[in-house]
């Protein structure tokens, strides 16, 4: 906050006495805002205070991220995945991968059934009367029986019902149109989608098509129909028995080998065949294996150990230049020579210097995988150490980190402390806050002291200008008068 005390606002000298008013009101004025410039350079050390907590906090929040990889280990599980031909068969790694190549051959891929009705000459003309009318829709396999193509139905088939329950699509007065039905079905969300597709015909060009949601041979479509007749005659679809939409594209599974083992699925994404690996299946290898090699992602564990040095060495940073005491010609830092403020590192130091309990394998310090601190307190790292440490036993060099006891689990602890809502930052930041409020409240006071002591001056030396004036004035007319008497004397 701050106050215009009216310094120069009055730029002429007294009015008969050449006394310089607002040259005086300034300089008194300056020594009675004395109490006030103090007051106003305790709120900006405050301020400057809360401003530092927040940069550390920032770079404590920094740190947290980087111990996140690390303390649940998926750093250390990444994986890599190549195709010799990803045009046909991609593959990405995930977690956790066992290094290896293995032999995709695909022969057949999966894919949505989809249904089409007998074309309308009107996409939004009503159809049938507008009496209710239930739609339930079941999704599930046909097994059995001969399809015709040329209808586009099947004969003698049967229809298993898969596990998921049907679902029951109202058709009335409100949306008996072909663009209503679309919109109900999709609406319901059941796990089959409706859309409209005009084919050209002269006549009646406009046809329904229903397509399941999800690939796979359990996702064919089996529609009851429970009303109007004109309704049932267009929807209704019982692969084992009434069928009055044709078939364009059969529900099946993808079919393909690993390494000569048959697998059947029934997406052509696929997660679970070959670990840490994802592979997408979009085209028929026709005798052409196609090779997938997968592998551990060493680098994924060397960049999260490489951000965590950087991370604790930013932060250690962060506090040296907050707390410096400016001692010896340096800059003094807003939390200069602050305890509770270098005690955060101390707690993070202690940590980094307690060698984790049950960690097996030779990588049981932070030394012997490459990280060590230096005279200046920072963390180096050796980089073919910590390669080597990796490459020979992942594994251990994860148990380091992740482990109960690993540095980065009781360092994400010991962090989240100072982080948490109302926690070590967040109550200093608060106390400086309330401080910073009550110097507020008396520099209102003062300030407004201040107004009224100014009045008070610049009313005054105005007086006294004044009367100086009238009584220069009154000497000039006695002089004046006593000039002219002496003159008649001595005439």
């Amino acid at each position: 906050m701050s106050s215009d005390f009216g310094f120069g606002t009055i730029t002429s000298q007294g009015v008969g006495s050449n006394i310089d008013i607002p040259g005086i009101v300034s300089s008194l004025m300056q020594i009675e805002r004395l109490p006030l410039d103090r007051l106003i350079a305790q709120k900006n050390n405050f301020d400057a205070k809360i401003s530092a907590l927040g940069m550390i906090k920032g770079s404590l929040s920094t740190f947290q991220s980087a111990l996140a990889g690390l303390s649940t280990g998926s750093s250390f599980q990444a994986s890599n995945a190549t195709s010799s031909n990803s045009a046909i068969v991609s593959a990405t790694g995930t977690s956790g991968a066992v290094a290896g190549n293995y032999a995709i051959e695909v022969s057949q891929l999966a894919q949505s059934q989809k249904i089409v009705a007998a074309g309308q000459a009107d996409s939004t003309a009503a159809i049938g009367g507008g009496t209710s009318t239930t739609l339930t829709i079941d999704l599930g396999t046909i097994s059995g029986g001969t399809f015709d193509s040329g209808t586009g139905t099947y004969t003698g088939a049967t229809f298993t019902a898969g596990a998921d329950p049907s679902f029951d699509v109202v058709i009335d007065s409100t949306n008996n149109t072909l663009e209503g039905i679309r919109d109900a079905i999709n609406t319901a969300n059941g796990g089959v989608t409706a859309t409209i597709v005009n084919d050209g015909d002269a006549t009646n060009p406009y046809r329904l098509v229903l397509s399941s949601t999800d690939s796979g041979s359990a996702e064919s479509i089996r529609i009851a129909v429970a009303g109007e007749a004109s309704l049932s005659t267009l929807l209704s679809q019982d692969p084992a028995g009434t069928q009055n939409l044709s078939q364009t594209v059969a529900a099946q599974d993808a079919l393909f080998t690993v390494d000569g083992i048959s697998v059947t699925k029934s997406s052509n994404t696929v997660t679970d065949v070959i670990q840490g690996v994802t592979l997408g299946l979009s085209g028929l290898t026709s005798g052409a294996p196609v090779t997938v090699s997968a592998s551990q992602n060493t680098d994924s564990a060397k960049v999260a150990v490489e951000a965590f040095v950087t991370a604790y060495n930013d932060f250690r940073k962060q506090i040296d230049e907050q707390t410096a005491s400016g001692t010896g010609g340096g800059v003094a830092g807003a939390l200069a020579s602050d305890y509770a403020t270098r005690q955060m590192e101390t707690f993070i130091r202690t940590e980094l210097n307690t060698t984790p309990t049950g960690i097996t394998g030779p990588y049981n310090s932070l030394s012997s995988i490459g990280v060590a601190f230096q005279s200046d307190g920072t963390l180096a790292l050796d980089e073919a150490k910590l390669s080597a440490a990796i490459q020979t036993d992942s594994k251990n060099v994860e148990e380091l980190f992740s482990s109960a006891d690993g540095y980065a689990t009781r360092l994400d602890g010991v962090v989240s402390e100072m982080l948490v809502f109302n926690g070590t930052i967040d109550t200093r930041t608060n106390g400086y806050k309330d401080r910073i409020s009550s110097l507020e409240d008396r520099q209102v006071t003062l300030e407004g002291r201040l107004d009224r002591i100014e009045a008070r001056m610049r009313a005054r030396f105005t007086a006294l200008d004044v009367l100086v004036s009238r009584m220069s004035a009154t000497s000039s007319f006695l002089t004046q008068q006593l000039d002219i008497l002496n003159a008649q004397t001595s005439g």
